[in-house]
């Protein structure tokens, strides 16, 4: 495991509080979090638990409101948000574009040379079975080649961190294995977070799992850690234990 901060995503106490006129809600609280670069690293929880809230601030897209966040080593939202790639639950993608000209533009969005985008293009293409649908729109795309184009944008410009929001929607199950293959292999050069609350497909791919709960860290560690710990026989029944009423 490395220990480099150029390599690791980390939160230190963070804490999210969101205030209307007529009430406060505290998303997160004190949440110490740490991916690596070389794992993959499942944040799980039910709905509402504060798990998009982290996320949020993992990709750059809001402050703490006390703690920090940082991302190889780079606290400024603007900076994070250049270096990640964020694959949400529902795509979004502008139907008007083409999936090449979407790959071209997150490409150049990101600042990469024009001279290296086509090869990054192409290589995306093949590591996501995505040439035979480069040229069409992406309004025509059925919800797999969607998804896959999705998770295509986020990997063209190589992030230093990729983000996935419940991936698997729209996929078959042959897609989710060749998917899940790409996101292990993935994995090896990049900080990889999944956020899920399918508990298969953390088992399947986390090395490290979170377990957050009315925004804070029930539990954390392997399956085998958590399973220790609870003292369940899966995973299934470990995260109802952490996360009843």
């Amino acid at each position: 495991m490395m220990n480099s901060f150029e390599n690791q995503v980390r939160t230190d106490s963070f804490t999210k509080v969101y205030a209307s006129k007529k009430n406060i809600v505290k998303a997160c609280d004190n949440i110490d979090f740490v991916a690596q670069k070389g794992l993959i690293t499942g944040i799980l929880g039910p709905n509402g638990a504060g798990k998009s809230t982290l996320i949020k601030a993992l990709c750059g897209l809001h402050y703490a409101t006390s703690g920090s966040v940082h991302v190889c080593g780079k606290s400024d939202c603007a900076e994070i948000r250049l270096m990640t790639g964020y694959v949400p639950e529902t795509p979004i993608l502008d139907k008007a574009l083409s999936v090449k000209e979407t790959l071209y533009q997150e490409a150049l969005l990101h600042g990469m040379e024009k001279c290296e985008i086509s090869e990054a293009v192409k290589r995306t293409a093949q590591l996501l079975a995505l040439e035979e649908v480069l040229s069409k729109k992406v309004s025509t795309l059925s919800k797999g080649f969607a998804q896959r184009t999705s998770l295509a944008k986020a990997l063209v410009f190589h992030p230093k961190l990729l983000i996935m929001d419940e991936f698997s929607g729209g996929l078959d199950p042959a897609q989710i294995i060749s998917v899940r293959n790409v996101i292990k292999s993935i994995s090896k050069s990049c900080i990889t977070v999944l956020s899920t609350h399918h508990i298969e497909e953390a088992v399947s791919l986390c090395d490290y799992m979170y377990i957050i709960h009315n925004g804070h860290v029930a539990m954390k560690g392997t399956s085998e850690e958590i399973l220790s710990c609870t003292g369940k026989n899966n995973m299934e029944e470990a995260f109802l234990c952490l996360t009843k009423e």
